[in-house]
């Protein structure tokens, strides 16, 4: 009688679930093998053995990018303030350090200060460097029309080119700011010299000089 009615017991739904739980109960918790935590440690080092690489070489080349829009923006800043005051302006650039924009007296060639703050490399390009075209050419001027005065004010050269490395990374994406005496922003544009002449990010035909 005992055992009919155990059978019965356990052969509703009711009967299966406290069975079900009677066998949970008597499970151990298992948690994990120390095996199992180095393959899962070993293979996590793998993958960041293999992205690490790859992600410095990114932010590198986004630094590279950072500055030459930096420069970009500079040049176009120097233009358009020079126009704004109808005053002659300068963009004086270390290459070390970033650029400044300033204004100068065409008579005496004695610079003022200008209104747009100075631009650092530090600000999220600090492994970049920049190599100014011609060879000593440190600032670029223009009129109160926003067109280029050659030579400067002090008899310098003026910058053509704006090339822009990074020597931490293997194989940097580099980039230029050709400057050209055409008008606001149509001949003075951010390209990438190693790309096809047929692809618009290109840089001009013609060599910077």
């Amino acid at each position: 009688m005992e055992c009919a009615e155990s059978q019965h017991l356990l052969g509703n739904a009711q009967g299966r679930q406290l069975q079900l739980k009677a066998r949970a109960m008597t499970i151990p918790n298992r948690g994990f093998t120390l095996i199992e935590l180095l393959i899962a440690l070993a293979i996590f080092a793998f993958l960041i053995m293999l992205a690490g690489p790859m992600y410095a070489k990114f932010m590198g080349n986004s630094q590279i990018r950072n500055a030459g829009e930096a420069m970009l923006n500079g040049v176009r800043l120097a233009q358009t303030t020079a126009i704004s005051a109808n005053s002659q302006t300068q963009l004086v650039v270390t290459a070390a350090t970033g650029w400044q924009i300033q204004y100068v007296d065409p008579g005496t060639c004695v610079p003022a200060p200008a209104q747009p703050a100075p631009y650092s490399l530090k600000e999220g390009a600090a492994n970049t460097t920049l190599q100014l075209t011609p060879a000593g050419a440190t600032q670029i001027t223009f009129d109160g029309f926003g067109r280029i005065i050659i030579p400067n004010c002090d008899g310098t050269p003026t910058i053509s080119c704006v090339n822009v490395t990074n020597s931490n990374i293997t194989g940097p994406r580099d980039l230029r700011v050709v400057i050209s005496n055409t008008g606001i922003g149509i001949g003075t544009k951010l390209c990438d010299p190693a790309a096809v002449s047929t692809e618009p990010q290109a840089c001009p035909a013609t060599p910077c000089a």
